[in-house]
């Protein structure tokens, strides 16, 4: 063969393992107690199984004895009791030995796996949390999850017994009398042939699929709505004036119902097959009765018939099974999949030691960033979406304050979020005291920048424990200290249980501006040698500025800051101020030489003047 021809030659596919496989990866030490399972299971099948055939020699001893115009054989009858009620109990216990050992691996795996997911969130870039919706993700930790330890705990021993109990099924049919058992066999080799079309249909129509990420949309669109509820509300609005949420509803409703509709015709067929096993035993009945006399009696031909009538809801509970199993197999597959999908995100590259600055002046060197979308499985290339930062390169000296300002949706936040490593450049560099900050692990990273956000978020935890997020081993001395510094000790002085109150409870919220200012209490505990200020001020009012502004004195005293502001008057006395507008600099200057300027920002100070001399006329 030529090497042509060779490379010509398509790439053979790899065999993926299958569903079961692949989960019980993550069982970890207590994968061997499935293995159990699978064989505790099979046993309590075969054990279930033996009343069946007793059976059939209860009814050829009574049939025989009454023909015979004898009295059966009480003491045989017992024997036969008794050994179907130990059978019962052995299957009864063995089934249960085996759902203990499937529990064990399903609770384990279930805690492995939402481990890994939580260090997984953990590593992951803040900017992927920002792009992915919650309720996409609250669902993968709460429902595709919990869908494999049913998988797991539940299905796997009954898929166990499903593949037993065939094969068991089969060796009674044609043990007692091949005839019927092959009449019996019937129905179920075609409920059986079609079960596999649907489920093949199922599989081809991408189905689970189509209906995961319509419940993840729905499940999204929820969680905005309620977050949103008091919007709504206020406007007297309903459900249906929330189109997101009203529309994913709508779409997941008309999707699951017309493919529920889509099996109406071929589940129909197949129950019928399962439920109607006497439409062929009958007419098989009456042609093989015709050689009774021919070396068989019709004592044997009876007790056979009524035997085989009585395994008829036998198979039809084994089918169900079969079918119940193989859905969740394929829900499990798909729930696997998103599971995975976030498992193998590939967190930002960390360096193997981190390279520490010695000084804190930060320089930006000719950055690039855009956001990157998904379009069906390809990425997009940056280049095909609007650079959100387009070549912008300056210097912040260290201690020094520079402001960046400029209008919304410009790129002042995606800015200072690329000097956390948010996200990852394009191209370019920023660079801490001549550092690249990709030469620092992301911990350390996170050590020297602070952050205060114009949205802050105060978890479900005491107010001790939310300040502490600064510094996770600071004492209650420390923290009573800083509370003091930011001056909030009239809000902790209001609380219930002061420090200790856990916020949230009991009806428990601070406005605005105070969790603004509790939020700035942290970072002044963290100490960072840089600090970020993102619209600071933006939920305060006058009296919660006034004191914001008193902290900024102790937060930001030999501290390098960048500091991002609507509100012009609060940086008049910036060290350097950036305009900023779509990705670019357009000017760099101190107030009062932007001023001179006449340029961008001469413009936005004339309007921010005039919007503080605005007053309302009522009177027209």
């Amino acid at each position: 063969m030529s090497q042509t021809e060779e490379k010509k030659k398509p790439p053979k596919k790899v065999k993926q393992p299958g569903v079961v496989s692949r989960i019980l990866v993550y069982a970890g030490k207590y994968k061997p107690f499935i293995y159990v399972s699978f064989f505790l299971s099979a046993l309590s099948m075969i054990a279930m199984l033996v009343p069946y055939a007793l059976v059939f020699y209860v009814m050829r001893d009574i049939i025989s004895a009454y023909t015979a115009g004898t009295a059966p054989d009480i003491g045989q009858m017992m024997i036969y009791g008794g050994t179907a009620l130990a059978s019962a109990a052995a299957g009864f216990l063995l089934y249960f030995g085996a759902l203990m050992c499937s529990h064990i691996t399903a609770f384990n795996l279930m805690g492995n796996m939402n481990m890994r997911l939580a260090e997984t969130f953990a590593r992951l870039p803040v900017g992927w949390h920002t792009t992915h919706a919650s309720g996409s993700v609250r669902k993968v930790f709460e429902k595709n999850v919990h869908s494999l330890e049913g998988l797991i705990a539940h299905m796997l021993p009954d898929i166990v017994q499903n593949a037993v109990s065939p094969i068991a099924l089969l060796f009674l049919m044609f043990f007692f009398d091949w005839r019927f058992g092959l009449i019996s066999f019937l129905p179920v080799l075609l409920a059986f042939i079609l079960q596999g079309v649907l489920m093949a249909k199922s599989q081809k129509t991408g189905f689970m699929e189509k209906y995961e990420n319509a419940l993840e949309k729905m499940n999204s669109a929820g969680t905005e709505y309620i977050r949103g509820i008091s919007v709504i509300k206020t406007f007297n609005q309903s459900v249906h004036r929330f189109k997101d949420f009203y529309t994913s509803i709508i779409n997941y409703r008309d999707y699951v119902l017309k493919y529920s509709m889509s099996w109406e015709n071929g589940y129909s067929v197949f129950l019928s097959l399962l439920k109607a096993g006497f439409v062929f035993l009958v007419p098989a009945a009456a042609i093989f009765a015709g050689t009774v006399g021919q070396g068989e009696s019709y004592v044997k031909f009876l007790y056979g018939f009524i035997f085989y009538l009585s395994l008829s809801p036998l198979m039809l509970n084994m089918m169900i099974k079969i079918m119940w199993g193989s859905s969740l197999n394929i829900q499990g597959g798909d729930a696997l999949n998103r599971i995975e999908a976030i498992l193998n995100e590939k967190a930002a590259p960390e360096p193997e030691k981190s390279v520490m600055p010695q000084k804190f002046d930060i320089e930006f060197k000719d950055v690039v960033f855009s956001y990157k979308e998904k379009a069906g499985t390809e990425e997009k290339v940056a280049g095909a979406f609007k650079k959100a930062v387009n070549g912008i390169s300056f210097k912040l000296p260290e201690h020094s304050l520079t402001a960046l300002v400029g209008p919304s949706g410009g790129g002042k936040t995606t800015l200072v979020n690329l000097l956390g490593r948010f996200w990852e450049l394009d191209s370019g560099e920023i660079t801490i005291g001549g550092v690249n900050i990709k030469d620092i692990k992301t911990d350390d990273l996170m050590h020297l920048i602070g952050f205060v956000f114009q949205e802050n978020t105060l978890f479900k935890e005491s107010i001790f424990e939310n300040i502490r997020y600064g510094k996770k081993d600071a004492t209650r001395e420390e923290v009573l200290a800083v509370l003091e510094k930011a001056e909030c000790m009239d809000i902790i002085e209001k609380l219930p249980n002061g420090i200790d109150t856990v916020y949230g409870t009991k009806g428990t919220y601070l406005s605005g501006g105070e969790a603004q200012r509790l939020a700035i209490a942290r970072a002044l505990l963290q100490d960072a040698p840089v600090v970020v200020l993102d619209e600071a001020t933006s939920f305060a009012d006058a009296e919660n500025e006034h004191k914001i502004k008193k902290t900024f004195s102790q937060l930001l005293k030999n501290k390098t800051v960048i500091m991002i502001a609507h509100r012009l008057s609060s940086i008049v006395n910036a060290d350097q101020i950036c305009v900023i507008n779509e990705g670019k600099i357009a000017e760099t200057g101190t107030h009062t030489e932007l001023l001179a300027k006449g340029g961008m920002y001469a413009k936005m100070w004339n309007n921010f003047q005039a919007g503080i001399s605005w007053k309302l006329n009522v009177n027209g």
